[in-house]
């Protein structure tokens, strides 16, 4: 696994600079992922296998992180071009009073919560209510879910270092062990990390956190302010090819699955059958990628788009936790759906074909 020193040293990748391959020029952009890399984002990944991203002109490349509270810093600093951070850390960034992050989201890439909580199938905490006196695993504390986690718990009850342990378990193995052997007695974790779980035969449920919070979304595109007044048409094409990556793991999950495999091939389950395998790893998948094509029944269907209320629910969300002080947060210093109908432009029947075929 990468440190953060090791990513440092290797910020020249982080910068968008003109670099020579083959015959082509291509710009390098460097996205900064929270996590180690994992089947939530395979939609990148095919983007790249497909050569995507090498047709708009771009050498994509993912940093990971230990967390939002690790990338932030980085991309302020310019050392990463885009990052793939929960929401909540820039708005408790705009209260007023605190330091401005000069840093704006241009993609929503999970149009829904990606956070749950997770208990062991025999457990005997039904509610969130129940967790009082209880422990809580995370992946880390710097993680950027926390922020909105203490909310919830808030409308419950439960004060976090008072009423409930918060503890560090990574993701993956040491995570699902800390849950099975009773070093906690629940996980809030991504979708994805808990479908890993279930697809390794331990049998969880997830406890309801109420429409409010499963309506929330969750990790997007972000990136300077700078950048996306410098280089908009840059960040068009990284997320026109990577919105052609979600199409084809929506037509052809097997494909993703098996190219997210060959690009990171340790995290390929060692028993079962093939076919056992690819269902698992589907499973897996598609916790995360089915949120990035979720739409009302009366939203335009295009990817990457926000909504002012979506942003509105999420701070009034973080004030009724107490989480931030007060609402009085402009909400278009968030985000910004300018780039959107280039995300878009492109023969979608044409790559549903293409992955169709693969």
């Amino acid at each position: 696994m990468k440190t953060v020193m090791t990513l440092l040293a290797a910020s020249a990748v982080a910068m968008v600079t003109a670099t020579s391959a083959g015959a082509e020029d291509l710009r390098k952009v460097s996205v900064g992922q929270v996590t180690n890399m994992t089947l939530s984002l395979a939609p990148l990944v095919a983007a790249q296998e497909l050569g995507f991203f090498r047709e708009e002109g771009l050498d994509v490349s993912v940093v990971e992180f230990k967390g939002t509270g690790t990338l932030i810093p980085q991309m302020v600093a310019k050392r990463v071009l885009i990052g793939y951070p929960n929401p909540d850390a820039l708005i408790v960034s705009r209260e007023p009073g605190k330091d401005y992050l000069p840093l704006k989201f241009f993609y929503n890439v999970t149009r829904e919560s990606g956070w749950e909580f997770a208990v062991l199938a025999d457990s005997k905490v039904k509610t969130i209510a129940d967790l009082k006196g209880g422990k809580l695993g995370v992946g880390a504390l710097t993680w950027g879910n926390i922020p909105i986690t203490t909310a919830l718990l808030a409308e419950h009850g439960i004060k976090v270092g008072q009423d409930i342990q918060m503890v560090p378990v990574g993701v993956g193995g040491p995570a699902f062990l800390a849950l099975q052997n009773g070093s906690v007695d629940v996980l809030n974790l991504f979708d994805s990390q808990h479908a890993t779980m279930e697809a390794n035969g331990v049998k969880i449920r997830r406890l309801d956190m109420g429409q409010k919070y499963n309506g929330l979304f969750s990790n997007g595109f972000i990136a300077h302010d700078d950048t996306i007044r410098d280089e908009p048409k840059l960040l068009a094409e990284f997320g026109r090819a990577f919105t052609k990556g979600v199409v084809v793991c929506e037509v052809n999950p097997a494909y993703c699955v098996k190219t997210f495999w060959k690009h990171y091939p340790t995290q390929k389950p060692a028993n079962g059958t093939e076919e056992e395998k690819i269902k698992a790893g589907i499973i897996i998948m598609e916790a995360r990628t089915k949120k990035m094509s979720h739409f009302m029944p009366d939203e335009k269907h295009l990817y990457g788009s926000y909504s002012a209320q979506g942003w509105k629910d999420f701070i009034d969300v973080l004030k009724a936790g107490g989480t931030i002080k007060s609402a009085d947060i402009d909400v278009n210093s968030l985000y910004t759906d300018a780039l959107v109908p280039q995300f878009n432009d492109f023969d979608v029947a044409a790559v549903r074909k293409q992955a169709e075929g693969l």
